[in-house]
C-alpha cells in the first residue's frame, strides 16, 4: 500500500465512526421520544449506558454491512438475533405477561419487526449513510476491536440485569429465546451474499420517501421528548410518557407500513 493509501485509511475509518455516531444519536432520540427529557434527572446515568450500548452495537452492524454487502432484508433478519436478546435481557418486555411458552410473542414481533427492523436498523442506516456516505472498500475492523465492542456491549446488558428491574425469564422462555436466536443467525448465514457478489458495492439510492420518513421521525421524536412529558408512567422496567409513547408507536407502525409498501411497489432495496 502506498503512503497516500496508508494515510487515507484513518480517514475512511473515521467516516465509519461518524456514521455510527449518527445511527446512535438517532436511536437515542428515538429512546427519549418515549422516555422524555423528564426522565433525565431520575436516571442521569442511563443516557451514557444507552449511548454505549447503541454505539457498540451499531459499530458491529456497520462493519458487517460493509464486509458482506448487506441490504435491507438482511438487516431485518439480523434484527431478530440481537433484538430477541435485548427484548429479554435489556427491556425485559419479552418476559412480561401475557406469555406463551415463556415469551410475550406479541411484544417480541412488534418490537423486532417494527422498531428494531424498520426504525432502528433500516431507517437508521439509511439516514446514517445519507448523512455520511459509506466507503464500501474501507479497512475492516480488526478482531481486537470486534472483541472490545462485543465485550462492552455484553457488559451493558449485564448492567441492565444487575439493576434488578428486568423481569426474569423461565427455563422455557430462555429456551425459546435461544431458538429464535439460532434460527435468525442460521437464516442470515444462508442469505449472505456469496464471495463473488461482494466484489460489487451496492449503490446508495436517495429516495424522497425515506428522506421524508426520516425527517418527520426526527421532528416527531423531538416534539415527544421535549413537550409531551406530562403523563409519566412505568412499563416493565422503563419510565415512559404515555401520550408520547402512543404517538411514537402509531408513527412507527405507519412508517414501517409505508416502508414495506414502498419496498414492494418499487421492488428496489432501501439503501442501508
Amino acid at each position: 500500500m502506498s503512503l497516500e493509501g496508508r494515510r487515507s485509511c484513518p480517514r475512511k475509518m473515521s467516516g465509519m465512526w461518524k456514521r455510527v455516531i449518527v445511527a446512535t444519536a438517532f436511536n437515542l432520540l428515538f429512546e427519549y421520544s418515549m422516555r422524555g427529557i423528564n426522565n433525565l434527572p431520575s436516571q442521569p446515568v442511563l443516557p451514557l449506558i444507552l449511548f454505549t450500548t447503541y454505539f457498540t452495537l451499531f459499530g458491529m452492524i456497520e462493519d458487517i454491512i460493509a464486509r458482506y454487502r448487506l441490504r435491507d432484508h438482511h438487516l431485518i433478519v439480523m434484527a431478530f438475533s440481537f433484538g430477541i436478546i435485548y427484548q429479554c435481557f435489556v427491556s425485559g418486555a419479552a418476559f412480561s405477561p401475557p406469555l406463551f411458552l415463556g415469551i410475550s410473542w406479541r411484544s417480541v414481533f412488534f418490537v423486532i419487526l417494527v422498531w428494531w427492523g424498520g426504525i432502528q436498523t433500516v431507517m437508521t442506516f439509511y439516514l446514517a449513510n445519507r448523512i455520511v456516505p459509506r466507503d464500501w472498500f474501507r479497512q475492516r475492523l480488526p478482531k481486537m476491536t470486534w472483541v472490545t465492542l462485543l465485550s462492552i456491549n455484553i457488559s451493558m446488558i449485564l448492567l441492565f440485569q444487575l439493576s434488578g428491574r428486568i423481569p426474569r425469564g423461565t427455563v422455557i422462555g430462555v429456551t425459546m429465546m435461544l431458538l429464535v436466536l439460532l434460527v435468525s443467525v442460521a437464516l442470515l448465514l444462508k442469505m449472505l451474499p456469496r464471495v463473488q457478489e461482494r466484489q460489487t458495492a451496492p449503490e446508495f439510492k436517495r429516495t424522497q420517501v425515506m428522506d421524508l420518513l426520516a425527517g418527520l421521525s426526527i421532528i416527531i421524536f423531538i416534539i415527544c421528548a421535549v413537550f409531551l412529558t406530562f403523563d409519566p408512567t412505568q412499563y416493565v422496567a422503563s419510565n415512559i410518557n404515555r401520550t408520547a409513547t402512543r404517538i411514537v408507536v402509531n408513527w412507527s407502525i405507519l412508517s414501517a407500513l409505508i416502508m414495506l409498501g414502498y419496498r414492494l411497489h418499487s421492488k428496489v432495496p432501501i439503501s442501508v
